[in-house]
């Protein structure tokens, strides 16, 4: 069984960098809240990216927020999945107080 209409990443990552840059433009970097505003996050994407109706695809997002102070940073996944039907799309958002990154993965289950 293949996917009726394969998961895009195109339309997801606009999706998500919309989110990123309107939750976050104007956010300070605050420990005690930034494993809520994760979660918030984390979850509007999941209710985006599901309203896209991508039938029998296991949707997962992983948000990421620390502290920017000049770093680089790199954010790295393994996975193991079929390359014909699973993908994932990604976004970074930064501004002066902290830095975020976004991916969000899509898991065809047959």
């Amino acid at each position: 069984m293949k996917p009726d209409r394969k998961f895009q990443s195109a339309p997801v990552k606009k999706i998500v960098d919309e989110i990123l840059q309107n939750t976050l433009k104007k956010a300070k970097y605050d420990p005690e809240k930034v494993p809520v505003l994760s979660a918030k996050i984390g979850n509007e994407i999941l209710a985006a990216v599901k309203k896209l109706e991508y039938e029998r695809y296991k949707i997962v997002v992983d948000v990421t927020i620390g502290e920017f102070k000049g770093q680089g940073i790199r954010v790295a996944s393994r996975s193991l999945w079929d390359t014909t039907t699973d993908t994932y799309t990604s976004a970074s958002f930064r501004n002066a107080h902290l830095f975020a990154v976004a991916i969000v993965f899509g898991c065809y289950f047959e």
